[in-house]
């Protein structure tokens, strides 16, 4: 139950390259739900929301936009516990359950100027658990971008980001206890137009990643290289790319022991395809040969095939489906594991019955192998299985409002005992934009 609007279409291929691990944001499953307090840092009632909505209505081409959304959730398992764990012992109190609430308020900015143009969405979300008050917490996101040009044919991005979001799914040594990671990003691109169809390709980047918690086992880290490539974009604008990308890293944040890694160097060969078959179905594509080396720690050390598919499909004007396809490789240190592999799917149809009524569902499911065990311990063959669907309503009354009701069920399985737990949840939102 990460707190921001869940988005039940595909994440896209929009981070460059990376293992789905520690060091990328594409941590697909991590949910976001805009929640409404009734005692928050900035008191914004419901009924302001609507008029707010009456005294302005935002339209796409605005050059300045503002939003304030209010939401209520209840979750019935908040620390996703096992049906086999003590809560009493853990979290002082047998009740799993809390109703947990968001005000947020944010703006957004889109001007062109020539050949630029610059973005920035900011936004404040002042979360308040109604039972477990200790997680309460407030974050500032945000996300800028420079689209910038020198010439028609030399361009590219200047984009920053930062993300505060509760990892439901983080393992963390402190059992019982709830993660917040904080994701951070700086991208420099650059494209150049050769003549025809051939682009160079390259850039440079930083990324990081830290917990609240002070030891998880995917740990705190930070990423910083470069990458280059070539691009061939043909007349129907379908596209292929190859890059190769390097960096250098460090993981923080682990248990004090000799038996954990820290400096890496990551070196990943990337194959991509952006393809539009018809006017109605698009595919994006990337297949990656990732490898990790850990300074004088070869044990710990992983490398493998990663990769994401995912198309969409505009079946009528009223409905449409998208879906997806990703393997992973991520590290997940302990003395019998260093890496995990898996994979991860998704589909998600929309049914839009009238202009101000839509109908979503998103089904995610996924599998996930633990591997690497250190010289003198045994693999724990670990393989979590999770699940997650989700059903949304969408009403629009007035342009500038829109009114959302969801219901959620998240599942994990795992062979192991303690990983294993169920999650149901339903929640409202109000969301204005002026």
């Amino acid at each position: 139950m990460n707190l921001k609007t869940y988005s039940l279409v595909p994440s896209g291929l929009a981070q460059p390259g990376g293992a789905c691990d520690d060091t990328t944001i594409c941590r697909s499953r991590r949910i976001n739900l805009s929640l409404l307090s009734s005692r928050t840092l900035i008191q914004l009632p419901l009924a302001m929301l609507g008029l707010l909505a009456l005294a302005a209505q935002a339209d796409e081409l605005d050059t300045l936009q503002f939003q304030a959304s209010e939401s209520v959730q209840h979750d019935s398992n908040v620390y996703r516990l096992s049906d086999s764990a003590d809560a009493q012992a853990l979290i002082g109190t047998p009740t799993r359950s809390d109703t947990i609430a968001v005000t947020t308020v944010g703006l957004k900015l889109n001007k062109p100027y020539s050949l630029q143009r610059f973005e920035l969405a900011v936004n404040a979300e002042d979360h308040r658990y109604r039972r477990f008050s200790n997680l309460n917490f407030t974050a500032v996101n945000y996300a800028a971008a420079w689209r910038w040009s020198f010439t028609p044919a030399l361009h590219g991005n200047l984009t920053t980001d930062r993300q505060e979001t509760v990892d439901n799914y983080a393992d963390v040594q402190n059992t019982g206890a709830l993660n917040r990671r904080t994701s951070r990003s700086t991208v420099l691109d650059a494209e150049y137009e050769l003549g025809g169809a051939w682009r160079l390709v390259g850039g440079v980047f930083r990324r990081s990643n830290t917990n609240s918690q002070p030891f998880t086992f995917e740990g705190d880290s930070k990423v910083v290289g470069a990458e280059a490539g070539v691009r061939y974009v043909f007349p129907s604008d379908t596209s292929v790319a190859y890059r190769f990308r390097n960096g250098s890293g460090e993981n923080a944040g682990l248990p004090p022991s000799s038996g954990f890694a820290g400096n890496f160097k990551d070196k990943e060969h990337e194959f991509r395809l952006d393809w539009a078959p018809t006017g109605k179905t698009t595919v994006q594509a990337r297949m990656s040969q990732f490898d990790r080396t850990y300074d004088g720690f070869s044990a710990r050390n992983f490398s493998g095939v990663i990769g994401e598919l995912n198309g969409s499909w505009a079946v009528t004007g009223k409905t449409s489906i998208t879906g997806g396809l990703a393997r992973d490789l991520g590290s997940y240190q302990t003395s019998t594991d260093s890496y995990y592999q898996g994979y991860r799917l998704f589909v998600a149809p929309t049914w839009k019955a009238t202009e101000k009524i839509a109908l979503r569902a998103r089904y995610d499911h996924g599998v996930r192998d633990y591997k690497g065990p250190l010289a003198g311990f045994a693999s724990s063959g670990r393989q979590d299985t999770t699940d997650l669907a989700t059903l949304a309503l969408d009403w629009q009354p007035l342009r500038a409002l829109k009114l959302t009701a969801s219901i959620q069920r998240d599942k994990r399985q795992s062979n192991l005992p303690g990983f294993d737990y169920v999650s149901n949840s339903v929640g409202l939102t109000a969301l204005a934009s002026f």
